[in-house]
């Protein structure tokens, strides 16, 4: 069985092209070999107008591309930073979001509560939380009912609480039903990580495409 998730919030926008400076070391290599060439060529028998006509072509199209390149990261930037400010708006808001996959940056704080549901019975049904190795490293039982609420400390299974990393939550045990499980709590913040942006609900960040449901705002809370 897995955790069900849908996506409400826009993914990351990225986007992957070639260097500029890496090109713009190109187009100086090039014009250096250019100058040598015609430094160094045999006078009683010159360059062919037409092969320098190409290669003036060639490193003209190299510029173009440094050029491009520049205004695609720049774009690119631009885009991040707007969709970074549009959900600003979230912060102090109730919301649920998709219990799949989180991160845990250290920062303290307990993670925010747990709504399963199931159309029928979850007995026998556990939640499993997993490190990035795929190690489970914590356990919790499901009741016999079809919805509950669950709090978790943090903790593994030894009560040591789990360091800074990436994590994932899913559904395991011996029952039949399909849960669904959602973090239910309140933005706190917009997280700028080396992994893209992130939102935090108490001690765990979010990606902002498991987003399932937008509340009022509870700020002051």
């Amino acid at each position: 069985m897995s955790i069900s998730s849908i996506a409400t919030a826009p993914p990351n926008t990225s986007a992957t092209a070639t260097p500029s400076n890496q090109l713009q070391g190109n187009s100086t290599e090039f014009l250096k070999l250019f100058m040598a060439q015609l430094q160094n060529q045999n006078p009683l028998d010159p360059k062919d107008g037409t092969d320098m006509v190409s290669q003036l072509a060639t490193f003209s199209q190299v510029e173009q591309a440094t050029q491009t390149n520049q205004e695609l990261a720049s774009l690119v930037a631009a885009q991040t930073s707007d969709a970074s400010a549009g959900m600003s708006s979230l912060v102090g808001r109730s919301c649920s979001a998709t219990a799949s996959d989180f991160s845990i940056d250290g920062q303290g704080g307990a993670p925010p509560p747990l709504d399963v549901t199931s159309a029928s019975s979850m007995k026998g049904a556990e939640i499993d939380i997993k490190d990035s190795t795929g190690k489970i490293v914590r356990t919790i039982g499901l009741p016999d009912s079809k919805s509950a609420t669950i709090t978790w400390d943090g903790k593994d299974s030894a009560g040591h609480t789990l360091p800074a990393g990436s994590y994932t939550m899913s559904i395991g045990g011996t029952s039949k039903s399909t849960v669904d499980a959602e973090w239910a709590g309140r933005i706190d913040s917009v997280e700028l990580t080396p992994n893209g942006t992130r939102l935090r609900m108490g001690g765990v960040l979010v990606n902002p495409s498991d987003i399932r449901t937008i509340g009022a705002s509870q700020a002051g809370k």
